[in-house]
Formats: C-alpha cells, structure tokens, sequence
C-alpha cells in the first residue's frame, strides 16, 4: 500500500467542512466538539479552499487535539464529465493551492447569486442582503446558505427537501452551471504542493471507474469508510487500493445543520456514533 498520512493511534475523522465552505458550525465549534468525543486527530476539508487552516491549527493546539490539513477539491473528469472530489492532506504549499482554487470559488458564488435571482423571480422574498447573514468566513454563496434564509422565512423546514429538489434537482427552476478544476490537475496540484491526493466516496459520483487514470496522475489514497459506503463498495475500494497501492482513509463528511442527513462528527457507520 501507499504511504499514509501518518496518524496518531486511535480514532480520527478525516472529512469535515465548516463555515469556510458549506458547513453550519465554525472551525472552533468543531475541534472542541472532536475533543469532547475523544477523538485523536480531524482534517477540516472545506472545499476549495485551505483559507481556514492556520484557524484551525491554533484551535487544535488549544483543545490538545492533532489537526490533519486538508482541502476538497471539487473536480470533474472532462472525458466522462462525472464530478470527482479529491481530498489533499498534510499539503505544504498552501498557498499555491488557494491560488490555483480561487477562480472555482469566485464562479461558484457567482452562480448561486444567479440561483438566488431565479429563487427571487419565482416569487420567494429572499435577496442578497437577506443570505448574506448565512455566508460563512469563505465569503462564498452556497445552496445550503439560501435554503436556510428561506427555512427562517418560513417557506420550509428543512435545508434538503421538496423545495430544494423543485429549486436545485434535475430540471430544477434554479439550477445555475459553475466551473470544476479537472481531476488531473487537481491531483497533479495536491502532489506537487507536496501532499497527499485521496479520491472521496467514490460511489457517491461513480468515480471508482477512473482509478487507473487517477493513480498514474498521483492519487495516494481513497476514502474507504464514508456514509454512502456499504460493505460491498467497501470490499470495491480495499481490492482498488490494493491493485494500485493506495492507502485507505475515511471521515463522516459532517456538515452540520447542512448535511443532507444526520451525519454526526467522528461517525463511523460500522460502529455507534460517539457520544460526547
């Protein structure tokens, strides 16, 4: 197998997001949170962006709790057009990293201000001024943030639901294209800043299929233990790993408030979610 991330023994959540992308609770919410569960070591992955590091660096030496840098990088391959996420552990250019994403984040808040817009004319009472109190430290517009400014107005109870499928689903009255890096140079750019490239659940976008090309550009690791993994994708990813030397990691891609499900911080969904 591939060289792994160097953990500390026992358990570690390797997957989280906060409000410096998609997630509902800050950096220092969650590292206290993973102190309080027990957990030995957490990577904050928020996607494209390794803006909220330096933060949770200094959040991990307060709590006694190691902090595994991390990015999610949201990719696509131009060959099939499948949306494929890398995550990029322990990276030491940081800043070349945040360079090379900033382009993406800057469309993709352009694009759901231009979902807003669409929300707006179908005659919901929601603009920009309203969901600029749910932007997170990214300073970038996501889904999730409309759907709360429009759940506190009343127009529903749950961030995933009915109306964000009639908004955001296949077809859906709102949805608004933004650009993805392509997978080989989000992988080439992890390497070469001088971390480790690992596919995320690759069931979740059929992306398992692409391993060989992934591998030969760099990938070091798959994520194996996700939510959307049963044990036979899990056998998948282990015989994957195997044939291409890659090591195994796992997290609970925990968004908090946003997550499409109940996803607690630290789960596992071969064992009981932690209790603080």
């Amino acid at each position: 197998m591939g060289d792994n991330l160097k953990l500390p023994s026992g358990r570690a959540d390797l997957h989280i997001h906060s409000t410096w992308s998609d997630g509902s609770l800050s950096i220092a919410r969650i590292v206290k949170t993973a102190k309080a569960l027990g957990l030995a070591a957490i990577s904050v992955t928020d996607h494209d962006t390794m803006a909220g590091q330096e933060e949770a660096g200094e959040e991990g030496k307060k709590q006694g709790l190691e902090i595994i840098p991390g990015i999610e990088v949201s990719a696509f391959d131009p060959e099939t057009g499948r949306k494929v996420h890398i995550l990029g552990y322990r990276i030491a250019d940081q800043g070349t990293v945040e360079t090379a994403c900033r382009p993406y984040l800057t469309d993709r808040h352009r694009a759901n201000r231009g979902a807003l817009s669409l929300i707006r004319a179908a005659g919901y009472c929601v603009d920009e001024e309203d969901v600029s109190a749910y932007i997170g430290k990214g300073g970038v517009l996501y889904r999730q943030h409309i759907m709360h400014a429009l759940a506190d107005r009343g127009y529903t109870t749950a961030i995933y639901g009915p109306l964000y499928r009639w908004f955001f689903g296949p077809g859906g009255i709102a949805v608004a294209q933004s650009r993805y890096m392509p997978a080989e140079e989000a992988v080439r750019l992890i390497v070469d800043c001088g971390g480790k490239a690992v596919l995320a659940h690759p069931f979740q976008y059929d992306s398992l299929g692409l391993l060989p090309k992934l591998a030969g550009w760099g990938l070091g690791g798959i994520e194996c233990w996700h939510h959307t993994q049963t044990s036979g994708r899990e056998r998948q990813v282990q015989e994957g790993a195997e044939r291409y030397g890659l090591f195994l990691t796992g997290g609970s891609d925990f968004h908090g408030l946003y997550s499409e499900k109940p996803i607690p911080l630290g789960f596992n969904k071969n064992e009981q979610p932690p209790r603080a």
